[in-house]
């Protein structure tokens, strides 16, 4: 198969004088291209990004996967859009069943495709303060009822700090006969080790939105939303809401990246995640446990902590009241792991007397149709990120 780095490789070999955007004509970056004969075009791929994401949903079991160079938002947002267009020609009015820590690109997708919803608690965490797997609760309401009450359910997992609730999608959230969409923005890498937990497409979810930077190791702003090979929303429909929300000006250094993480992967997936996992496990902490060796919690004072890793010349990605989160990457190695190690130590003593303050989350009431509340000028959604998740909603009862 031509890759589109050769492609771009041999469009630069014909040291052509570019009367084309973008403007720079090459000059900040040669790679940053436009969709010149043998580059293929986003919105409508017929040949080297038809065959890159041919190849993708090969590797990913997948019916077909497309690029997203909007990060996983815009692929969470036309999934959306997908799914209201499939309850419309079906005439489905059964409300969808959403995650209450959902991203607010969903809380997006959802206003803009008018879906209306009832919401879900996931178990809450009060020694962390977050939304840890989904409610036994709500899997519990599943198995007692008669008949599915919802056209669909829209979830996240794993969630930002590495739990995953390992479960048949059909089997154990069986309030649904409709799509299942999954937000798994942070677990691309499941796909290429048995140490970790499924894929949601082998969980039987219909689409999943992966966020390849967070992960994998594509450049940020670039993700894959795949469809399952007995997704019950029409291919169709998702390409159409990919091209009415995706840029007509996608970058060729973004979409690069995508295709060769991808080869990398194909190549080397397992060896590279699964040694992301064995550095992971040489850190000298005893970490909170989760489902991901990716996603290191440290329970304690989480600022101090980040304050001393600072000082040390650390950078993790988070810090809360009672823990600090490091992501484990595949771009670190033994020698990060290293200079982390020599601040155990003073880590420890942090969080020797730390007493953990419970965090109880607020209460979540708020209208059905978020767009109605959006469109009626309630435009409040506070999402702080990362992880972004809505904390203020339209229509939430304060």
């Amino acid at each position: 198969m031509t890759t589109l780095s050769q492609r771009i490789n041999e469009q630069l070999d014909k040291n052509d004088v570019p009367f084309h955007s973008p403007a720079h004509a090459g000059k900040l970056n040669a790679r940053d291209l436009t969709e010149l004969d043998g580059l293929d075009n986003l919105q409508y791929p017929e040949g080297v990004l038809k065959e890159s994401q041919e190849f993708i949903a090969q590797i990913f079991g997948a019916q077909s996967s497309f690029l997203l160079v909007n990060g996983a938002s815009v692929g969470m947002q036309a999934a959306c859009i997908a799914l209201q267009i499939y309850l419309n020609s079906i005439n489905d009015k059964r409300p969808v069943l959403v995650a209450r820590n959902v991203h607010k690109s969903v809380i997006a997708g959802i206003i803009l495709a008018g879906l209306t919803i009832e919401w879900f608690e996931p178990e809450w965490n009060e020694e962390l303060g977050i939304y840890t797997v989904i409610n036994r609760h709500c899997e519990e309401l599943a198995t007692k009822q008669s008949n599915a009450k919802y056209s669909g359910i829209i979830l996240t997992n794993p969630t930002y700090e590495g739990f995953s609730t390992s479960l048949d999608c059909r089997a154990s959230l069986a309030m649904t006969d409709g799509p299942i969409i999954v937000d798994e923005a942070h677990g691309a890498h499941y796909q290429f080790s048995n140490q970790l937990p499924a894929t949601a497409l082998e969980q039987g979810a219909d689409i999943s939105v992966q966020s390849w930077h967070k992960t994998l190791g594509s450049l940020g702003q670039t993700g894959v939303l795949h469809i399952s090979k007995q997704c019950k929303i029409p291919s169709q429909y998702i390409e159409d809401s990919l091209r009415l929300l995706q840029t007509t000006s996608p970058s060729y250094i973004l979409m690069e990246s995508l295709t060769e993480t991808a080869s990398l992967y194909a190549d080397e997936g397992q060896g590279i995640v699964e040694e992301t996992i064995r550095i992971s496990k040489k850190i000298k902490l005893n970490p909170y446990q989760n489902n991901d060796p990716y996603r290191f919690i440290i329970q304690g004072p989480g600022f101090a902590i980040e304050e001393l890793l600072e000082e040390n010349g650390i950078l993790i990605e988070a810090a809360y009241e009672n823990f600090a989160l490091l992501f484990i990457n595949p771009g670190n190695d033994i020698a990060d792991i290293t200079k982390l190690n020599s601040c155990v130590a003073a880590i420890k003593g942090l969080c020797q007397n730390y007493q953990v303050t419970e965090i109880t989350k607020s209460q979540t009431l708020s209208k059905s149709n978020l767009r109605e509340a959006y469109f009626e000028g309630d435009t409040e959604i506070y999402a702080p990120c990362p992880p972004g998740i809505a904390r203020e909603i339209p229509g939430q009862k304060r």
